[in-house]
């Protein structure tokens, strides 16, 4: 699992990291990633209001079918960020199937600074 501080107040510290995505066991999600490629776009939204985290970002298709979530250690400081105005872009890196289900979707998200 990829542990970060929050990278975007740090000066000289990417901008871009790789992740992968959890929550694909929960409603059968990982039956999805057949229609899921590399290079595929996708979309990171915020879910201020989720039970298990007011920290929570959905990853989802540009559909809008969900997939899962970013993993709490990155979100931990990557919803505030958005709450103040930063915007992350995300794409599927790899859909792998002989690993767990947390393993099985990689992705990378590139956060800029948006207008607010």
């Amino acid at each position: 699992m990829i542990r970060l501080a929050d990278p975007l107040t740090r000066p000289g510290c990417a901008r871009e990291f790789r992740c992968t995505v959890h929550g694909l066991c929960f409603e059968n999600r990982y039956r999805l990633l057949g229609a899921v490629h590399a290079g595929d776009p996708l979309i990171l939204r915020r879910e201020p209001d989720n039970l298990i985290g007011a920290d929570a970002i959905l990853v989802q298709t540009t559909e809008t079918i969900t997939l899962g979530y970013v993993p709490r250690t990155i979100s931990r400081w990557l919803a505030p960020a958005m709450d103040a105005g930063y915007r992350p872009e995300a794409s599927v890196v790899k859909v792998r199937s002989a690993c767990p289900y947390y393993e099985r979707l990689l992705i990378e998200v590139r956060v800029s600074q948006g207008s607010g």
